[in-house]
């Protein structure tokens, strides 16, 4: 996990200054892909936290090309970005929507628990996870990332999430190839430990994680089923360690209820157990 930052300072997080005129534009496109109603000019600048009148020149740019268009003072995705998608294998638009049915509930989990909250899938090769949604917290000092990072799966709350609900001979053949190490303090976790740990987020649907990754942040998560009964993506609350430590029972509880209204909305029809 990022180390928790004042909001000030968020926008370092995003990397050297030099390329940020096309990340602008991948992030403008994702986050009008997220708002079928489009967005104001003013809202998709909050939301990217970059300022109007550079985002009005980068809209105006895309709006020429048609990749925008903007209908009653809201920009959404144009025609030639309604093209691109089309062009996509059917299976990338189907867990595209994955987004758009979560969102409601990234939402309240931000709400319900004041932290940051994140919504995840696992990537192709299973060995990572990567964040395809963010709605940050509404404190001073929060925890603070960017859709598209990515987590290995034996670390963090989100990806040992992931981890726990993959089928055994995968996750057989992930402990087997992968240096279990901790990013942030350099530990190498036991194999054991491990697998009891996967264990427990399987009893109880949720995990929990403590500087794994960053110094000062930690992280519960939570599994959402489809209809099939198989995981499809990860709900997660990101905080300040004191934080999580002093209110995270609270925060599992909102978490495990947020996620079990979530899965019903992919159609899963089964017990999602865990807390009481």
């Amino acid at each position: 996990m990022n180390r928790s930052i004042p909001s000030s300072a968020k926008l370092n997080a995003q990397g050297p200054e030099s390329p940020r005129s096309p990340l602008r534009v991948m992030q403008a496109l994702e986050e009008l892909a997220l708002c079928s109603d489009g967005l104001s000019l003013t809202r998709l600048s909050e939301r990217m936290n970059a300022p109007k009148t550079s985002l009005l020149n980068l809209l105006r740019s895309l709006e020429s090309g048609n990749y925008v268009e903007q209908q009653n003072g809201r920009y959404l995705l144009g025609a030639n970005s309604l093209r691109l998608v089309a062009m996509f294998p059917r299976q990338t638009v189907i867990e595209s929507s994955i987004p758009k049915a979560m969102r409601p509930f990234l939402e309240d989990l931000m709400k319900l628990s004041g932290e940051t909250a994140l919504l995840g899938v696992i990537c192709d090769d299973e060995k990572h996870g990567v964040y395809i949604d963010i709605v940050e917290g509404n404190g001073a000092i929060r925890f603070s990332s960017v859709v598209g990072t990515q987590r290995p799966l034996h670390c963090s709350a989100f990806g040992k999430t992931l981890l726990a609900f993959l089928e055994s001979d995968a996750i057989s053949q992930y402990l087997d190839v992968t240096p279990l190490v901790l990013p942030h303090k350099g530990l190498i976790l036991q194999k054991k430990q491990l697998l009891a740990d996967l264990g427990e987020i399987r009893k109880t649907r949720l995990s929990i994680s403590h500087e794994e990754i960053s110094e000062g942040a930690g992280g519960i998560a939570g599994p959402i089923f489809n209809r099939d009964g198989k995981i499809a993506c990860v709900l997660s609350v990101a905080a300040p360690i004191g934080r999580l430590r002093q209110n995270q029972e609270k925060l599992g509880s909102i978490l495990h209820s947020v996620s079990e209204r979530a899965c019903i909305a992919l159609g899963f029809n089964g017990r999602y157990l865990g807390r009481n």
